[in-house]
């Protein structure tokens, strides 16, 4: 940043990590050449003819004053050309269960020439209002629920070229540590070495793709089997060939994955069912109770946590 702080200026609006959660400062204080944009309310700055103008993530009781600060930008806008808006929440098109997201899309500025968001980890560049919407996704895996969209899309940042009629958006990659997610059936001896040789295949894979040693997630479905064996195998393939591992055992008698009863059984109206017992029979709490089950069964504890201090408008601690 020092190199080129005499060419570029680096502006910035603070996520939800960046909060502090005691008394002190946000991160970027460290570094005396970033701006950091809206903390409380929408900011903006005239750059050379470009409107800049962003607020920093709010959440709980602070969504509605978030919701009232962007209504703004249209009219701060009104005399410029080009424009930039600058957020770090989620909009209810990509995460539209209740108490998700923050800003529901029709209440996002129609103006701006570029939405630069950050919150969902997952890239996302599509047209909207005058302009394109674009959330660059997180630099890393940060979960298993990162991988998908990694193996699609990639991990990285965009360039944007405001300089021509409309934005003209680069993809950049970074070679970022692979990760593996596989769910392994080992019902009985016959299967582990098909597991075994499944598993290798994906290692073998990822190999080619990246020189970094992947980090993998094993979901291991069984029944009446000897863990430890399969945990010795399971060792002698992978020793040497990954950073390192997080190997989770279920018991198909006990606790069956959500693919597993998709097929014969109606979740929605079984968890219906038992939370109106509780007197919670309201569908926000339905949806709050499946994205949770299935947070749970592939092991996410943390992601589970902040969906349900998101939910409640609990600040994280």
């Amino acid at each position: 940043m020092k190199r080129i702080s005499d060419k570029a200026k680096f502006i910035s609006v603070l996520g939800d990590h960046d909060m502090p959660r005691r008394r002190g400062l946000y991160p970027h204080s460290l570094f005396d050449n970033v701006k950091v944009l809206g903390l409380g309310c929408l900011e903006h700055m005239d750059f050379n003819g470009l409107l800049i103008a962003g607020i920093s993530n709010l959440r709980g009781r602070s969504i509605e004053l978030l919701r009232e600060e962007i209504k703004k930008f249209d009219k701060i806008s009104s005399g410029y050309r080009k424009s930039i808006f600058i957020m770090h929440q989620a909009i209810d098109r990509y995460l539209p269960f209740e108490g998700a997201y923050e800003v529901r899309e029709d209440e996002l500025p129609r103006t701006a020439s570029y939405y630069a968001l950050g919150h969902i980890h997952s890239r996302i560049l599509t047209k909207f209002g005058k302009g394109i919407l674009a959330y660059a996704g997180s630099t890393e895996i940060n979960s298993r629920s990162d991988i998908p969209s990694w193996r699609k899309d990639g991990k990285g940042f965009f360039l944007v070229d405001l300089d021509g009629d409309e934005p003209k958006v680069q993809k950049v990659d970074l070679n970022v540590r692979p990760q593996i997610d596989l769910e392994l059936n080992v019902m009985d001896r016959g299967e582990l070495s098909n597991a075994l040789k499944v598993l290798n295949e994906n290692l073998t894979s990822i190999s080619k793709l990246s020189k970094k040693l992947p980090i993998i997630h094993l979901n291991i479905k069984c029944r009446d089997v000897e863990r430890q064996s399969i945990m010795n195998k399971i060792n002698d393939a992978i020793k040497g060939r990954i950073l390192t591992s997080r190997i989770s055992f279920v018991e198909e008698t006990s606790l069956p994955s959500i693919t597993a009863i998709k097929g014969g059984v109606d979740q929605r109206g079984l968890i219906g069912e038992i939370l109106k017992k509780y007197g919670l029979s309201d569908e926000k709490f339905i949806n709050l109770a499946l994205e949770l089950q299935d947070l749970l069964v592939n092991d996410e504890i943390d992601e589970a946590v902040n969906m349900v201090k998101k939910f409640f408008g609990v600040d994280a601690k």
